[in-house]
């Protein structure tokens, strides 16, 4: 063997960092600086401020606290293209004693902790695109999660949104507390999730390309997933944000 190489090897043992993984947010600004870069947004000296989102690249996500986990079970063949080809702009409404089993199956999961019992209240906003179900719901640890789910058995993915309870925004305010993008080809989808201070009305999503749709508001969050890339991307998409005094609209860096 090449000395050199065992100088090499002597003093990979020295290195502190040796063995360790970089965590999922240090591999989404990664991926985001990347993007950047090869979009030639970053120039040296006038380089883009950085979105300080929990931006979700492919399967890696980052959500508030310690619960930034996303899980995306196997699925039978076609079920994420279905749900994305029934995709509607326009959400329905759904209350928690509805869409109990699909709590169930979110709470069942290892994202935030299992848990086996699930009440109606637990389930903070529900909606219905199509096929697919968006929850937002607390578990029995306290771990605020997102899920979704084509049916009442095919989970698409779940991820850890907070430990517990968040502080209230501002009234007539919205945050953006994660983003992602995942699946590819026909199967690809994008979500988006806040929160929304008092006297908000709605939010509707406009991406670039012109399609504009409504996000779900409800107990202080707004939610809402689309077939496509943009989740995952910097910017591509403006949020608008409708109270009694008008709207306000915001590229996704410009949120809280």
């Amino acid at each position: 063997m090449d000395s050199s190489m065992k100088d090499l090897q002597q003093l990979a043992v020295l290195d502190p960092a040796r063995g360790r993984e970089p965590t999922a947010l240090e591999w989404t600004r990664s991926e985001a600086f990347v993007e950047r870069v090869m979009a030639g947004q970053t120039t040296g000296a006038s380089a883009r401020r950085p979105v300080r989102r929990r931006l979700v690249m492919g399967l890696a996500a980052v959500a508030a606290g310690a619960v930034g986990v996303v899980a995306v079970p196997a699925l039978l063949p076609g079920t994420a293209e279905e749900a994305v080809a029934a995709w509607t702009p326009t959400p329905g409404s759904l209350t928690g004693a509805q869409v109990l089993p699909q709590a169930r199956i979110c709470a069942g999961n290892d994202v935030g902790g299992s848990s086996s019992a699930v009440d109606p209240a637990d389930v903070l906003l529900a909606e219905q695109r199509g096929l697919a179900t968006l929850l937002i719901m607390k578990k029995g640890s306290g771990v605020i999660v997102e899920c979704l789910s084509a049916g009442d058995d095919d989970q698409l993915a779940s991820m850890g949104l907070a430990d517990g309870p968040l502080p209230a925004l501002p009234a007539g305010t919205v945050d953006l507390q994660t983003m992602s993008s995942m699946g590819s080809g026909d199967a690809m989808w994008s979500n988006i999730v806040g929160l929304v201070g008092p006297g908000v009305t709605g939010v509707d999503v406009r991406l670039d390309n012109g399609k504009v749709f409504q996000a779900s508001v409800k107990s202080g969050w707004w939610a809402a997933w689309w077939p496509g890339p943009e989740g995952g991307e910097v910017d591509r998409l403006t949020v608008t944000v409708h109270t009694a005094k008008g709207t306000t609209s915001y590229r996704p860096s410009e949120l809280p």
